[in-house]
């Protein structure tokens, strides 16, 4: 009886402790949220700025802890993971070249491209060559370690994949690689939001009401648009295995007319005249060097997508047989060749879009500032040089992009953290509804601004992406000195290098990114603890963290008032909410430590 009424008071604790947990997830985002500018302000910070953001990821870090107490009440933290799905051999070469170019030519091309040509003139232009080079120099990396795997009988996906074949799941490599693509991921899908949003509520409206859609009814449109993309997400998150080959050519005919859009577009921009002035003027500054290191790698965000490749792998069939028009004859292709061929085509076909767009819009007559100012550059453009039709046309770009674009980049954050469950390094139970929380951090991610999305897309993607690729020194021996010993180095080292240069872009991004990885890794590593340990440890840790923050905070005097959405906090009470959550957190801690160790010396489990 006795033992009833402590594992009673002991799963009620642990309700109560989820509970809790969840509500300081909560306010920790809202605080961070609501004074991001004060915690972001990279040249005048100070202790008590660092012990501000160090409470405020605390409530964050162990909110997550504690809300972990209930289900890992009743055994559910590894369970064992299902057999992964052996995939439905139906893709050919085509539709995998459709998959990759409607996964690299996303949204973020309509926004990045004109700002950037205009603004760093032909080093946009070289920037975006470079980053098309170091493309192909990944993707013959990737082929050359997918295919050494297949020669072994191995079912290799790739990604971060190649590092845990090669290192290990317990190996820091691979788990910063899937935390960073996990980030990227989610990142770039809510870059995506935020422009469709832009486009959906404030462009589409003004196009209606002023230009060639006038009469044809506002709500109309706009729910209309809303709703197929709301649709076809639906289709791809949750029936992809129903309708994968219907998904595949759908896709493929978007792509090529979101292709043949942008090419003809592209082609039509020039306008009436040629302003080589822009050439000459921007291009050649004194640091043109440093520049293009820097653009490089802020540019990078419009070329990972062909890796997503890799991703389908289980949908490609073994073999296909090709006819060759120029010479009448058919050929036999292989798995391992359809997706080296695929990867490369993605890379030559969308890098080739994205420079002659460059091109053609720094040569274009269209202002400087006008460009700079526009909400979609892409669309002031083509309403001034080509009119409303081509304004038609490039909405219908945008829109393929668009789905395109967000819903891979969605699928692959909820991939990439479900797959850290399965690999046993996050709790199963949690990884089963990745997706929930994938959404969830995308909406929090949602506010914090285009710039620091991009930023943030840009690194994560250049550190993981490095990792990848260095992992094929590991076959050094089987792969030989060229493909296991040059490609790999050269290209991880020079991804790597511009990874670090996007600290130039904004150095607070990096910082985050870095501590993001860091406290991830805690996270992981305190998950692997004894149920006990990992209580006691928190608690204990809580309180003393309680306790230096707040005579830091008192004594630097940095309370800072929470602006956020509608909600608004003054700064005395915003402190001393977050700190109160915080000394709760740990007694909760200690308290649930405390109650299992009495519980087993009692003979209860």
């Amino acid at each position: 009886m006795q033992r009833r009424r402590l594992a009673r008071i002991l799963i009620s604790l642990r309700l109560v402790s989820t509970i809790f947990g969840a509500i300081s997830i909560m306010i920790g985002a809202i605080l961070f949220l609501g004074s991001f500018n004060k915690i972001s302000n990279i040249s005048h910070i100070e202790i008590g700025t660092v012990a501000y953001f160090a409470l405020i990821l605390s409530l964050v870090f162990f909110g997550l802890i504690l809300v972990l107490s209930y289900p890992t009440t009743y055994r559910v933290r590894f369970v064992k993971p299902s057999i992964r799905s052996k995939g439905n051999p139906s893709y050919g070469i085509w539709i995998m070249i459709g998959l990759g170019v409607g996964s690299t030519l996303g949204s973020p091309l309509f926004l990045l491209i004109p700002e950037n040509a205009v603004q760093y003139g032909f080093i946009s232009v070289i920037s975006l060559l470079l980053a098309a080079l170091i493309s192909f120099g990944m993707a013959k990396v990737y082929s050359d370690v997918y295919a050494f795997h297949a020669r072994n009988g191995k079912d290799i996906v790739g990604g971060p994949t190649f590092i845990r074949e090669a290192y290990g799941r317990d190996s820091l490599k691979y788990f910063v690689s899937r935390t960073s693509m996990w980030v990227a991921n989610s990142s770039l899908s809510a870059y995506c939001i935020i422009i469709f949003y832009d486009f959906l509520y404030v462009i589409l409206p003004n196009t209606i009401s002023s230009g060639f859609l006038s009469g044809y009814g506002e709500p109309l449109i706009v729910y209309s648009i809303l709703t197929m993309i709301i649709i076809w997400f639906i289709i791809n998150a949750f029936y992809e295995e129903k309708f994968l080959i219907a998904i595949g050519r759908v896709q493929l005919i978007l792509v090529i007319i979101m292709a043949s859009i942008l090419i003809g577009e592209s082609l039509l921009i020039f306008g009436p005249h040629l302003n080589f002035a822009r050439f000459y003027k921007v291009s050649f500054g004194s640091n043109w060097i440093f520049d293009l290191f820097i653009n490089t790698g802020y540019l990078y965000i419009l070329f990972f997508g062909f890796q997503e490749i890799m991703a389908f792998q289980r949908e490609v069939k073994e073999e296909i047989t090709m006819k060759l028009i120029f010479i009448k004859k058919k050929i036999k292709v292989k798995k391992v060749t359809i997706l080296k061929v695929s990867m490369f085509l993605t890379v030559l076909i969308s890098s080739s879009i994205n420079i002659l767009y460059s091109a053609s819009v720094m040569l274009s007559g269209i202002a400087t500032g006008a460009i700079e100012t526009a909400t979609i550059p892409a669309f002031y453009i083509a309403e001034k040089l080509q009119g409303d039709l081509g304004l038609f046309f490039l909405i219908v770009a945008f829109l393929i992009a668009t789905i395109t674009t967000f819903t891979p980049a969605f699928l692959a954050a909820s991939r990439h953290l479900k797959a850290l469950g399965e690999d046993k390094i996050f709790p199963y139970s949690v990884s089963r509804v990745s997706w929930v929380f994938t959404l969830l951090f995308i909406i929090v991610l949602v506010s914090a601004g285009e710039n620091f999305l991009l930023s943030i897309t840009d690194f994560m993607v250049l550190i993981s992406l490095g990792l990848i690729v260095f992992s094929g020194f590991n076959y050094r021996t089987q792969l030989g000195r060229k493909n296991g010993v040059i490609f790999p180095l050269m290209v991880s080292g020079l991804t790597l290098f511009f990874a670090i240069m996007t600290y130039f872009i904004d150095p607070i991004v990096v910082l985050f990114a870095i501590i993001v990885i860091v406290f991830s890794y805690l996270i992981h590593d305190l998950i692997s603890m004894e149920r006990i340990s990992l209580r006691l440890f928190s608690g204990f840790f809580e309180i003393v963290l309680f306790l230096i923050t707040s005579l830091l905070m008192i004594s630097y005097n940095v309370f800072q008032p929470v602006q956020w959405s509608f909600i608004s906090i003054s700064s005395v009470n915003a402190a001393t909410i977050a700190l109160i959550l915080l000394l709760f957190a740990g007694i909760l801690s200690i308290s649930d430590g405390i109650l299992e160790l009495y519980a087993l010396s009692r003979g209860n489990t």
